[in-house]
């Protein structure tokens, strides 16, 4: 939460100095009030429930700090609907992807939860998809024609090597080419990238996450596999996910690890979620201002029922 008005809240301080200004007021007056010294009625005067004749006056305070935080005028995220989206997937089909770690295999989980995910996301948002080993290509430029996709999804085949760089190069001229720019932006688009290992050859992740940032476009990364992850051969094949989370980090994006197939379902359905809304600040001024109102009313019930002044 913050405020539209943060230097209204400054008005809080003078509430102690007021609180203390009173109390000193009430012990001078309650010093005055007997003008002879008679112990049996000092005594008398001094009994019962003192403590309840100071709440009127708390409230009232509190619904003064109240009333000035409403003043500040706060406002809180809220989350709603994204109107439109563009999203690359860009997807690891290098060698290691046949790994079975992750049943029924790397390859084909990634394939599973990537056809959720399209079912996931709103029908408008546009969705592409890049293939990529020791090269990257763009399968499917980004489309609100789901059975497309699906049908380029099921192409997918492991083998070569890993080229993360240019799998990320590729995404963004997949999406330069159907969305125009606004002010050198790209309004509303994500690279959602899984890989299972690190960039080995094409051009470095370091430069296309350059051009990722100058655009606007957050990565999010998806580290798919276990340590344990062999290839028939024998080959281990443990996936990379410190080098993934420094490319979502360095775009301002989120990163994610599975090492299942419910798992990497989970991470891809989360990912719509979150990318089918957008934060917006809305004024949020009548939450206090109400509060505000009720505790001056419970003030007055007070008042009325403990018989307390206000001098």
């Amino acid at each position: 939460m913050d405020f539209r008005w943060p230097l209204m809240l400054l008005a809080l301080l003078a509430i102690p100095a007021i609180v203390a200004g009173y109390v000193l007021y009430r012990r001078r007056t309650a010093r005055n009030a007997i003008p002879f010294s008679d112990v049996d009625v000092l005594v008398a005067s001094a009994q019962g429930p003192r403590l309840r004749t100071y709440i009127p006056v708390t409230l009232a305070f509190a619904s003064l700090a109240a009333f000035i935080v409403a003043a500040a005028r706060p406002q809180a995220d809220r989350a709603v609907p994204r109107e439109q989206a563009t999203i690359m997937l860009a997807i690891d089909v290098s060698g290691s992807m046949a790994a079975d770690d992750v049943q029924p295999y790397r390859l084909r989980a990634a394939q599973d939860a990537a056809l959720k995910f399209a079912e996931k996301v709103p029908r408008q948002y546009r969705i592409g998809l890049v293939s990529f080993s020791g090269s990257a290509t763009t399968l499917l430029p980004p489309t609100t024609d789901r059975a497309a996709f699906r049908s380029a999804v099921e192409t997918l085949q492991p083998e070569g090597a890993t080229a993360i760089g240019e799998a990320i190069f590729a995404s963004l001229e997949a999406m330069q080419s159907t969305q125009p720019n606004r002010d050198g932006k790209l309004d509303g688009a994500r690279i959602l990238l899984l890989s299972d290992g690190d960039n080995t050859t094409g051009r470095s992740t370091q430069s296309a996450v350059e051009a990722a940032n100058e655009l606007g476009v957050p990565i999010a990364t998806v580290a798919l596999g276990t340590q344990d992850g062999m290839l028939p051969n024998g080959r281990r094949v443990p996936p990379n996910p410190e080098a993934l989370k420094a490319i979502a980090d360095a775009t301002g994006s989120s990163t994610y690890e599975a090492t299942d197939a419910k798992g990497l379902s989970s991470v891809y359905e989360h990912m719509g979620s979150v990318i089918g809304t957008v934060k917006v600040k809305d004024e949020v001024t009548s939450i206090p201002a109400g509060i505000g109102v009720l505790l001056l009313l419970l003030a007055g019930v007070a008042t009325w029922r403990f018989g307390s002044r206000f001098p």
